[in-house]
């Protein structure tokens, strides 16, 4: 009679501890990716809407188009725009225009004219770009008055220096040129921002662009 069952048996009998068994160390909240990190997962995990939405989708940085859950992160990123711009703190603060901002990116979210690409790392909107055709008189320059308007570039301040916001421009160029008719696009640019344009082509204009400002703060009744 063989004497492997006895073995067998006696090897069962011995008390082992396996990894599952061991008791899990508790771990504090992880630390956020570096900005390193992020800029080589974003070279390797561009990855589709479909992709991102599967279960087991690695994390890492997603570019795809804002979806309505990413709206209040948009306007936030907007008013850090309108800082990095120099608007008084006062005014970048004041709840009636985020309001309206809000209210302008709810109702356009689907609209064929706009288009707004948001840099989503681990479900959270930390950057954005955003692309919209405005109809104009026609012009030479312009044939059918349709012109390209890139706007909303901004990043939060972490995740600066990644990559990202390059690649939210990069995804709304891509918009402008496969899926709209226009044939050139404006773009108002910070000193800090220009780079990111002229790889794309983007040059200043022979005639330079004037504004003026129109007061519309309501005058009082009893004003004289």
């Amino acid at each position: 009679m063989s004497e492997e069952p006895e073995e067998t048996a006696a090897a069962e009998a011995e008390p082992t501890t396996s990894a599952a068994e061991k008791p899990a160390k508790r771990r504090g909240p992880g630390r956020p990716p570096s900005p390193k990190q992020l800029a080589r997962a974003l070279r390797g995990r561009e990855k589709t809407e479909a992709e991102a939405a599967a279960p087991d989708a690695p994390a890492g940085p997603v570019i795809r188009k804002a979806k309505s859950r990413d709206l209040a992160a948009v306007v936030a990123l907007r008013a850090l725009m309108y800082a990095a711009m120099g608007a008084s703190p006062e005014r970048v603060s004041d709840a009636a225009w985020q309001a309206n901002a809000l209210r302008w990116l709810q109702v356009n979210l689907g609209n064929r004219d706009v288009h707004v690409a948001v840099a989503d790392v681990n479900g959270s909107t930390v950057a954005t770009a955003m692309g919209e055709v405005v109809e104009r008189a026609p012009s030479p320059d312009d044939p059918t008055g349709r012109v390209g308007l890139l706007l909303n570039v901004a990043t939060f301040p972490q995740y600066r220096m990644t990559g990202l916001g390059q690649a939210c421009v990069d995804a709304v160029m891509e918009w402008f040129r496969e899926s709209t008719d226009v044939t050139s696009v404006e773009v108002f640019a910070t000193t800090d921002g220009r780079r990111r344009y002229e790889a794309h082509g983007f040059a200043e204009h022979a005639l330079p662009s004037l504004r003026l400002a129109i007061d519309r703060t309501p005058v009082p009744a009893d004003a004289d």
